[in-house]
């Protein structure tokens, strides 16, 4: 693989990564195999595609700040402390009295079913607006991540891009984490938590409003189609290279990764490792987080890539998403062992 990375993080800086977005709580089903009607009872732990990228970083060793919103409820109590717990700096972590923390409840039928439920109107975490951004921390920081459901209302794109810009302003390297969640977007019934794909040349656009300000791009192969507004993947990376030269970094579960670069016509190769699944969700954060600790600490693609697939597979042989998250010593030893 290529040892150099095609952009510079800023070492001086006395925060590694801000994470942006979601953070909710998970509910997640104890009885395994059965429709979440039938559930009895469910395990609570911290969630959210932000919240999730924050602890996986902090845990791996990395100085992660979580910019986002909870409710003045006892779901917000809980994450500020777990949060806190974990050693996330929550300073940018705001509050509303108007708005609930959000929910998620999620079945467990492994390999390949996994229905989930969110419970998200108008919640907290999608209350963060311009003038909750903190320039001074974003000039503090190497990298900020951005995930794709804060484009999904006109409030937050707006906040999203500010940021964004922000982070160019001072240096801050951008990395766009597609998240693409369709009923999150209002394409599927409520209840349909689990469909991951849904065309909409809406999400498209405002997806593509962002890509040229990017530096890095981090998504599934269907989260890269709707990126790109392609059916087919390969037309999306075609696409999506066609308004910016960032890495795009393309996450293939079982199939390990590939990372196309705009100096290389061929895309970069990483292999998974092979484990029993229990649970997939909380997989791709866990990938996003060791793929941070690799970059952010000046490591190759080949060795990013290969913390990214280690702590995915890590997480899928475990029951929930935030305390899977493997620590630095850990993953080592997995990488080891394998």
């Amino acid at each position: 693989m290529n040892k150099n990375i095609e952009f510079i993080f800023d070492t001086t800086r006395t925060i590694d990564v801000i994470c942006m977005g979601r953070v909710a709580v998970d509910l997640y089903a104890e009885q395994l195999h059965v429709p979440l009607s039938d559930v009895q009872t469910f395990r609570k732990y911290l969630g959210g595609c932000a919240g999730n990228i924050a602890v996986g970083c902090a845990r791996l060793g990395l100085k992660v700040a979580l910019f986002s919103c909870v409710g003045q409820d006892e779901m917000g109590k809980f994450l500020k402390k777990t949060l806190d717990d974990e050693q996330v700096n929550t300073e940018l972590l705001f509050e509303t009295e108007s708005h609930l923390t959000g929910l998620v409840l999620l079945g467990i039928d492994p390999p390949h079913r996994f229905p989930l439920m969110f419970y998200r109107k108008d919640c907290a975490d999608m209350q963060l607006k311009m003038e909750h951004v903190q320039p001074e921390y974003i000039r503090q920081a190497k990298s900020i991540v951005m995930t794709g459901v804060g484009l999904s209302t006109p409030e937050m794109w707006q906040t999203t891009q500010h940021v964004v810009h922000t982070a160019k302003q001072f240096g801050t390297a951008v990395v766009f984490d597609l998240d693409y969640r369709p009923v999150l977007w209002g394409l599927t019934s409520p209840g349909d938590g689990e469909t991951r794909y849904k065309k909409s040349r809406r999400v498209s656009m405002a997806y593509q409003s962002l890509l040229s300000q990017v530096d890095i791009i981090v998504g599934t192969e269907e989260e890269v189609c709707i990126a790109g507004g392609k059916q087919h993947y390969h037309d999306a990376i075609s696409a999506i290279r066609h308004l910016t030269t960032a890495p795009i970094v393309v996450k293939m579960g079982e199939k390990g990764c590939q990372v196309f670069l705009h100096s290389q016509e061929k895309p970069l190769l990483s292999q998974s490792f092979p484990v029993n699944v229990l649970n997939i969700l909380g997989a791709g954060d866990a990938f996003m987080a060791g793929l941070l600790r690799g970059l952010l600490q000046g490591e190759t693609w080949e060795v990013a890539t290969t913390f990214a697939n280690a702590s995915g597979a890590i997480v899928v042989t475990r029951h929930g998403c935030a305390p899977a998250m493997p620590y630095f010593d850990e993953l080592q030893e997995f990488i080891r062992v394998e």
